[in-house]
C-alpha cells in the first residue's frame, strides 16, 4: 500500500481560499427593498436606520444570495420596537420561507418565541441576553448548515441542528440576509458577514436564458423563456426535464394568469400508460378548487388558504421513498405517503388550459443523497 506524507497531500489537494469578509454598510447598493417606501430606510455614516414610514410592513434585502456564513453586528431599538433579521430570505415576500431571529425591546421578559434572539415563532431563545431599549446589542451569527448558533450580548440564544427540528428542516436553505421594518427605529452598525464554504449543491435546473435541458414532451403548448422565466401558454402540454431523479428537494417560483391550469409532476417517464406519468403538484390557483394549488393530485387536496393568484409563489417539494411534502410560500400544504412508484424519474412542467400561462423560474432540485 503507497503511503503518503502529510505535506505531500496538501500538495495534491487543492486548498479553497477563504472568501473574503464582506461590509455590508459600505453601499446601499448592496441591498434592495421590498414593500414600504423609500423612506423605509437610510444608510448613512455607516450606519443603517429602519425610519418609520406610512408604508410598512418593509424590508430590506442583499442583493446576493447566501448559504453558509458568520454574520456579527450590533444594534440599538427604540422603546416598544420589533424588528427582525432574515436569513435565507425568499425574494417574494414569503420570508417564513426562510429564517427570522426577533431583534425586539423585550429585555426582561420571559423568553418565549417573539421575545429577541428567539427564532419567530418556532424556537424561544436560551436566555434573556439583550439591553434596554437605547443600548446597543452585539450579535453573532453562524449558520453552517444544518447547525445554526446565534449570540447576543455573548450569550449564546439558539444552539440548534435545523434538519431535527420538525419544522425548520424544511426552511430554505440559500436566500437573501435582511432586516425587518415594522414601523419602529432600529439602528444596525458594523453589519459584516464572512461567507463560509456551501453545502446544499442544489442543481440548476433552468439557467434563466433558455430551454437547454428541456424537451418538448407532446401537446400543442407554447413553451418561452422571458425575464429569467419559462412561460408556458395556450393550450395543454408538457415541457420534460432530462435530468432523472427519485428523491430529492425541489425549489421554485410560480406565477399563474387568471384561472390557469397546470402543474410540476415528479418521477415521469412519459405520457402513456397513465402511471409513468408520476405524481402531480397541482398548479390551480382557484379557491374553492377540488385540487387547488399545492395539491398532490389524487392523493392530498393543498389548503386553498394559502394560494395567492397573478403573485410568485415559492413551492417547494420534499420526496423521500413514498412520502412528498408540498410547501407553498413557507408553510406546508399537502402531504401523502402514498408514492406506490418509487424510481427515479424526471421533473416535468404541465401547461393544461389554452386562454391562460404560467411562468416558473429559479428552479433548483438537490438529490437526497447529497
Amino acid at each position: 500500500m503507497t503511503t503518503l506524507s502529510l505535506c505531500a497531500l496538501c500538495t495534491l489537494m487543492p486548498v479553497q481560499a477563504p472568501a473574503q469578509p464582506i461590509d455590508l454598510l459600505a453601499s446601499m447598493s448592496l441591498w434592495e427593498r421590498h414593500g414600504g417606501s423609500a423612506e423605509s430606510f437610510e444608510l448613512v455614516d455607516g450606519q443603517l436606520t429602519a425610519c418609520w414610514s406610512r408604508e410598512e410592513p418593509a424590508a430590506l434585502l442583499t442583493r446576493r444570495d447566501f448559504e453558509n456564513f458568520n454574520l456579527t453586528f450590533e444594534y440599538e431599538i427604540s422603546q416598544w420596537g420589533e424588528s427582525g433579521l432574515f436569513i435565507h430570505a425568499p425574494r417574494n415576500g414569503a420570508f417564513r420561507a426562510g429564517l427570522e431571529i426577533e431583534l425586539a425591546d423585550t429585555a426582561g421578559w420571559p423568553p418565549s418565541p417573539y421575545t429577541a434572539g428567539a427564532i419567530f415563532r418556532h424556537v424561544p431563545p436560551a436566555a434573556d441576553a439583550v439591553r434596554k431599549h437605547g443600548e446597543w446589542n452585539t450579535v453573532h451569527v453562524r449558520m453552517d448548515w444544518p447547525r445554526l448558533v446565534v449570540k447576543i450580548n455573548d450569550q449564546t440564544v439558539q444552539n440548534l441542528d435545523l434538519a431535527a427540528h420538525e419544522e425548520l428542516r424544511y426552511t430554505l436553505r440559500r436566500g437573501a440576509i435582511g432586516f425587518q421594518s415594522l414601523g419602529w427605529p432600529i439602528t444596525i452598525r458594523n453589519l459584516k458577514l464572512q461567507p463560509l464554504p456551501d453545502t446544499e449543491n442544489a442543481v440548476a435546473l433552468f439557467n434563466g436564458n433558455n430551454l437547454a435541458g428541456w424537451k418538448i414532451e407532446i401537446g400543442n403548448a407554447r413553451w418561452d423563456v422571458r425575464n429569467e422565466a419559462i412561460i408556458g401558454a395556450d393550450g395543454d402540454g408538457y415541457l420534460r426535464h432530462e435530468g432523472q431523479y427519485q428523491d430529492f428537494d425541489l425549489r421554485l417560483y410560480i406565477r399563474t394568469s387568471p384561472a390557469a391550469n397546470g402543474g410540476v409532476y415528479f418521477r415521469w417517464l412519459g405520457y402513456e400508460p397513465f402511471p409513468d406519468r408520476g405524481y402531480e403538484v397541482q398548479i390551480l390557483d382557484l379557491h374553492g378548487a377540488i385540487m387547488p394549488t399545492g395539491s398532490i393530485y389524487g392523493l392530498a387536496r393543498g389548503n386553498d388558504l394559502l394560494v395567492t393568484p397573478g403573485q410568485w409563489q415559492l413551492l417547494q417539494l420534499f420526496v423521500r421513498e413514498k412520502h412528498a411534502l408540498v410547501r407553498l410560500n413557507g408553510v406546508t400544504c399537502a402531504e401523502s405517503t402514498q408514492l406506490d412508484s418509487v424510481r427515479p424519474g424526471h421533473i416535468t412542467l404541465q401547461m393544461h388550459r389554452g386562454d391562460a400561462s404560467i411562468e416558473f423560474k429559479d428552479i433548483h432540485l438537490t438529490p437526497a443523497d447529497r
